[in-house]
């Protein structure tokens, strides 16, 4: 035998040592898991709510698509003005009240130029269309 302490003999292999397992997960992974949970919950909840509110939106401007007149327009701008406010402030409102009516909850549109000449059903419907995509259903009355 060899008595050199040097000897390549005397070398063992390397061993080396198990992977290091993810699991269980370290205290800040799971807050950060935790924290994810709650915003994309949150956010569902915001979307959700945001379409059921918005509903009778989508319905106005599906119903919108299909009117040929300007009393089918107004009729439909009606039924979705009677969904956001107050039934005894709107449904009993023509003529120059319903027009005001009109321009006071969506600042975009003026249909003031309703009254002075018969306009056609396709600048009736895209003022409609207008209305109802960004009107607002603030308190504004007489």
């Amino acid at each position: 035998m060899n008595s050199d302490p040097y000897s390549l003999s005397k070398l063992h292999d390397i061993v080396m040592p198990e992977p290091v397992s993810w699991w269980p997960l370290a205290p800040g992974v799971w807050v950060l898991v935790g924290f994810a949970v709650v915003v994309i919950l949150v956010m569902t909840w915001r979307f959700y709510r945001s379409r059921q509110s918005n509903a009778y939106r989508r319905a106005g401007l599906a119903l919108l698509a299909d009117a040929g007149t300007a009393h089918d327009i107004s009729v439909i701008l009606k039924r979705v003005a009677l969904v956001v406010f107050p039934r005894q402030h709107v449904a009993s409102l023509y003529g120059q009240e319903w027009i005001a009516f009109l321009n006071q909850t969506c600042p975009r549109c003026d249909f003031s130029s309703l009254l002075d000449k018969q306009s056609a059903p396709d600048d009736l419907a895209s003022l409609a269309r207008i209305w109802i995509n960004y009107h607002q259903s603030v308190t504004i009355y007489h």
